[in-house]
């Protein structure tokens, strides 16, 4: 059998049908141009994680009062020391930062000092803070920056504040004097809203009131850290974008529906009977086989002195098929216009004509009867309404009058 050219439904048909989808490809690509420029009102941000490292150390002398046994001006760190002889601590502290991108940066520091008394069970009783240096601020875009402090703790004074509160209140508690570097570190990326945030202590723990003391220090920032500045998020920033481009894609939403409905609603007879046609042979191809011939199936069916019947429904063509057990064969008499598909038995043709004619819709039928209708009452109302015929009427009822009279 024959095969017939395949085409997409919506392109069969008139050529002017054919124009038709490219409106729906043209729409649908508008369509997707406005979501990329509706994606414009939107900022889309990804997880952002800036990797940073800290160093600190501290050092220091503790001075010593005048005395006999002890020839040294101070002793150095790690040791026991009497607290009768110390006169003050002198503390370096160092503190490094060191970022792998170069963002602004802002950092504060100072150096604090803070009294404790505590009970037995290790409750505090009373605390009082004082700076030993004033708060300094900086501001960098390099990748690094470094922090040196260098102040003298009065240990005689501290020691005399707490043994003084003690012996005030007759208390049987232990104090110490913990001295402090707060390092405060704020980091602001211009393409992230979210800001770095570290604050780091380095700490000296002296006790007060013993006769001898230890002193510990805490240190230990050899940190590597990562922290997120923004995590995945969608912001929208720009409102009259988002709502015109929605509105449009309503309108194009809206065409290529339209386009598509006037497709297939309005869709010629002639591509209803190739879709119909195409249907028949895909399906029933099995059953169907193709023949040549030079001249109209119904007389070649009359030269045969066949008996001719002519079946409504192809369906009943396939049950006649069934019956006779004979195949169906099929001609295209005129291309894209009528197709025949008939059986031949020794007496009877049996004969299913269709036509692209009979596609035409019911409904165009029916409204073009009901507006020759409206034509023929229209035209009935204007010619009972015009006045140039009411007048010939009653003047032809006078004469009928005159006429009875004589």
């Amino acid at each position: 059998m024959r095969e017939r050219n395949v085409e997409l439904p919506l392109l069969k048909g008139k050529p002017k049908e054919k124009y038709i989808p490219m409106s729906v490809v043209i729409g649908v690509i508008v369509f997707l141009a406005l979501v990329l420029v509706a994606s414009f009102a939107f900022t889309f941000k990804g997880t952002y994680k800036v990797h940073y490292s800290e160093k600190s150390n501290i050092d220091y002398k503790v001075y010593l009062k005048e005395n006999s046994d002890y020839p040294e001006k101070y002793l150095g760190k790690n040791r026991r020391y009497i607290a009768s002889l110390i006169k003050n601590i002198d503390t370096d502290f160092d503190y490094t930062f060191k970022i792998d991108e170069k963002i602004d940066l802002k950092y504060t520091y100072y150096v604090v000092a803070k009294l404790e008394v505590n009970d037995s069970q290790g409750t505090n009783i009373f605390e009082k803070e004082e700076l030993l240096t004033s708060k300094k601020s900086n501001n960098t875009d390099k990748d690094t920056f470094k922090v040196h402090e260098d102040v003298q703790i009065d240990y005689a004074k501290f020691n005399a504040m707490a043994t003084e509160f003690i012996d005030k209140y007759k208390l049987t508690a232990n104090s110490k004097l913990t001295v402090s570097l707060i390092v405060d570190v704020e980091g602001k990326h211009t393409d992230f809203d979210k800001q770095l945030s570290d604050k780091e202590v380095i700490s000296l723990n002296i006790p007060l009131t013993e006769k001898t003391i230890d002193i510990e220090m805490d240190y230990n920032l050899t940190n590597s850290v990562d922290q997120t500045l923004q995590q995945r998020s969608t912001i929208l920033n720009n409102k009259p974008l988002l709502f015109i481009t929605i509105f449009i894609s309503f309108i194009d939403i809206f065409a290529i529906i339209y386009v598509i409905y006037w497709v297939v609603v309005n869709r010629s007879p002639e591509t209803l009977y190739n879709k119909k046609l195409d249907k028949i042979l895909k399906d029933y191809n099995r059953y169907i086989s193709e023949t040549i011939i030079t001249e109209r199936v119904e007389d070649m069916m009359v030269t045969r002195s066949l008996r001719i019947e002519v079946i409504k429904k192809f369906e009943d063509l396939l049950d006649i098929r069934d019956s006779l057990n004979k195949p169906i064969l099929y001609h295209e008499e005129r291309p894209n216009q009528e197709a025949v598909f008939y059986i031949l038995t020794d007496r009877i043709g049996y004969l299913y004509v269709m036509r692209a004619e009979d596609f035409v819709k019911k409904s165009k039928k029916a409204k073009n009867e009901e507006v020759v209708e409206e034509k023929k009452v229209v035209k009935k109302e204007e010619l009972i309404a015009d006045p140039v015929i009411e007048v010939k009427k009653k003047r032809s009822r006078h004469q009928n009058k005159d006429r009875f009279r004589k």
